[in-house]
């Protein structure tokens, strides 16, 4: 029995993240990768890079898991938000069916993420 569950994981330097929020590109990365309501919650964070490294490792994850072997995800950085629910989890709002659990985590210089997709 074929499973229609899938994974993917991605691992973020925090100041890779930072180096572009601090430069020139900063307006063109946060617009292109972020919706509105992760740009607004960055903003209540004490470490905006760490918070937005997380978030776009959380993104690459879920794209590595709506891959195939011989197709990329159909999904964009944009069409994937992500938000925390009251207890702190974060959370996936995906412009398709799929259901998504994702767990984000930050150490020193990295943001890693890990999801399963089904």
């Amino acid at each position: 029995m074929k499973s229609n569950m899938s994974t993917g994981i991605d691992i973020v330097s925090i100041d890779r993240i930072k180096e572009i929020l601090t430069s020139s590109k900063r307006e063109r990365f946060l617009k292109k990768i972020f919706s509105p309501n992760e740009i607004k919650e960055a903003k209540s964070r004490k470490n905006e890079a760490q918070f937005f490294s997380g978030r776009f490792a959380a993104k690459e994850a879920i794209r590595k898991a709506t891959s195939t072997p011989h197709h990329p995800s159909k999904l964009t950085f944009k069409s994937i938000e992500i938000f925390n629910y009251a207890s702190g989890k974060p959370g996936v709002n995906l412009n398709n069916d799929s259901v998504v659990d994702i767990s984000i985590s930050h150490d020193g210089n990295y943001a890693v993420a890990f999801c399963v997709v089904q």
